[in-house]
């Protein structure tokens, strides 16, 4: 069983270094919905979250592709905990510090008039729809017919066109969504080493997992580096050392890393 495996690489890899969890939230934490406002953090998943985070040998953190604002509205999680949103472009640290990525804040204005000139070619589209994240923008199709997906596609890709050629914005597609992200060379991976040389100033080396579900999780897979252990909670996302079967799966994993033999303090 591949939990089982991870858990046991862990320990023996791990070798008294301070533990740094991080985790994806949608398709890893909690499943997908049609609709994204509808998703929200199971309690026990929150409580098993919550153990670890008071943990004196281990750190936690979320990095999503959600706002933070989104993302801290989702979450009941108790302890000290790193939330990054919008694919790291903005993070909180425990203490509650906002760092927000400068190309954020100066790619608004650019998805605003992308997103005004797709909606009008995607309203009689059924199963679409346009989500405006202020900083991003992102076209989801999870309940759209493939015929449906493909014209979609195309017209959302018409309308930011330009943007993308100039290298104004940049492409992301995920799981039944395309998003549109400002050019800057910041991803999920960035924020995890950003994160970490964080927790490294306070508790030394690390021993850090990443977990996501995304061929967007797959550049905090590389970042993870040797000192580390990838998991993949979906077939999706590729590069890492181990797998788990989405959610459910995650919820074993998180179960055996709150089970006592893990619960050793630094």
């Amino acid at each position: 069983m591949q939990v089982d495996a991870a858990i046991a690489r862990i320990a023996a890899q791990r070798r008294g270094r301070h533990l740094l969890l991080l985790f994806d939230f949608d398709g890893t934490l909690v499943p997908f919905q049609p609709d994204p406002a509808a998703v929200y953090l199971d309690p026990a998943i929150g409580e098993r979250l919550t153990r670890l985070a008071i943990r004196a040998d281990a750190t936690l953190g979320i990095i999503s592709g959600r706002r933070l604002p989104d993302l801290q509205g989702r979450l009941a999680v108790g302890g000290e905990i790193y939330l990054a949103g919008f694919h790291g472009l903005e993070i909180q640290t425990p203490g509650g510090e906002i760092v927000v990525h400068p190309a954020a804040s100066g790619a608004v204005q650019t998805m605003q008039a992308i997103a005004a000139a797709a909606r009008p070619r995607l309203g009689e589209l059924p199963g679409v729809f346009i989500e405006d994240k202020h900083f991003s923008i992102a076209l989801h199709y999870r309940e759209a017919a493939p015929a449906v997906r493909v014209v979609a596609i195309a017209r959302f890709m018409d309308a930011a066109r330009a943007d993308v050629d100039a290298g104004r914005v940049r492409l992301l597609p995920g799981d039944c969504v395309v998003e549109l992200l400002p050019a800057a060379a910041w991803h999920k991976g960035s924020a995890l080493q950003w994160i970490r040389e964080r927790v490294e100033r306070l508790h030394g080396p690390t021993f850090t997992v990443y977990v996501g579900d995304d061929v967007t999780d797959e550049d905090a897979f590389r970042a993870v580096g040797p000192e580390g252990l990838a998991i993949s909670a979906s077939e999706r996302a590729t590069g890492a050392q181990f797998s788990v079967s989405g959610p459910e799966g995650v919820s074993r994993l998180l179960h055996s890393l709150d089970g006592p033999e893990n619960n050793r303090r630094a």
